[in-house]
């Protein structure tokens, strides 16, 4: 079991994911998430959000993977529906939103971080877009929104991880600093927003989000298609039995 964890400090709404042993997300969790973010949208003194990980280990290092096992085309169209939403609420935010990778962001963890405004790694964090491993695919809408290039393209298809540097390089990550100044840099950053005219940081947030929205839903919904057709198949299965085995997969293509 692990939990979300809303604090505030100031103007400050922080939100800690604590799910050991590597902050890996299932169903109720996302959930939690979603009502700490709606905590924090009503909340009119809370003006800047920081969304982090437990740990120095990972930020969110994917999903739950035991939850797919028993997951088909229509059960694993649900689960995407669901997660997609909570993503998308966090990208419209009505509040800017500061990530804080303070380890691995993995999969699900890293699509979390492409969603919110600004992204700051510690500089043990690794990225990647670990979904092809399991046999789908995720995140590629919002790692193309801010990153469309060849390494993207190359994490999409080979499931490889960037260092937080190598990130930053891309696109991906906006700063990287040490892992003992995480917070307080994240910290410093939300204080200087928050201190800006809150009507004009809320306008402007509103802009951004508008300014992004020129492909990004239709690539949402044109993943969402794929996923839930890549639920259905042996080969999903076969990945999903082999990384909870320990072994390596073995696929057919079907």
């Amino acid at each position: 079991m692990g939990e979300v964890r809303l604090t505030k400090q100031d103007h400050i709404g922080i939100i800690t994911l604590d799910y050991p042993p590597v902050n890996a997300l299932d169903s109720p969790a996302y959930f939690r998430l979603y009502e700490a973010m709606h905590d924090l949208a009503i909340d009119e003194d809370v003006r800047v959000v920081i969304l982090t990980g437990a740990g120095e280990r990972a930020f969110v290092a994917g999903a739950d993977v035991k939850e797919f096992v028993k997951f088909n085309s229509r059960t694993g169209k649900v689960f995407t529906e669901k997660n997609a939403g909570v993503r998308e609420y966090i990208r419209r935010f009505p509040k800017p939103v500061i990530c804080a990778i303070n380890g691995l962001a993995y999969g699900g963890g890293c699509a979390l971080a492409l969603v919110c405004d600004i992204r700051i790694a510690s500089e043990n964090a690794k990225v990647n877009l670990s979904e092809i491993n399991m046999g789908i695919v995720g995140a590629i809408p919002y790692a193309s929104a801010v990153a469309f290039n060849g390494t993207v393209r190359k994490m999409v298809y080979s499931g490889e991880s960037l260092t937080a540097r190598q990130a930053m390089a891309v696109g991906l990550v906006d700063e990287v600093v040490p892992q003992e100044e995480l917070m307080d840099r994240c910290i410093a950053l939300a204080e200087k927003i928050a201190s800006k005219a809150p009507l004009a940081v809320l306008k402007a947030k509103e802009v951004l989000v508008k300014a992004s929205e020129s492909l990004l839903p239709d690539t949402v919904a044109a993943e969402g298609a794929a996923v839930a057709e890549l639920w259905g198949t042996e080969d999903k299965t076969e990945a999903v039995k082999a990384f909870l085995e320990k072994r390596p997969p073995v696929f057919q293509g079907r």
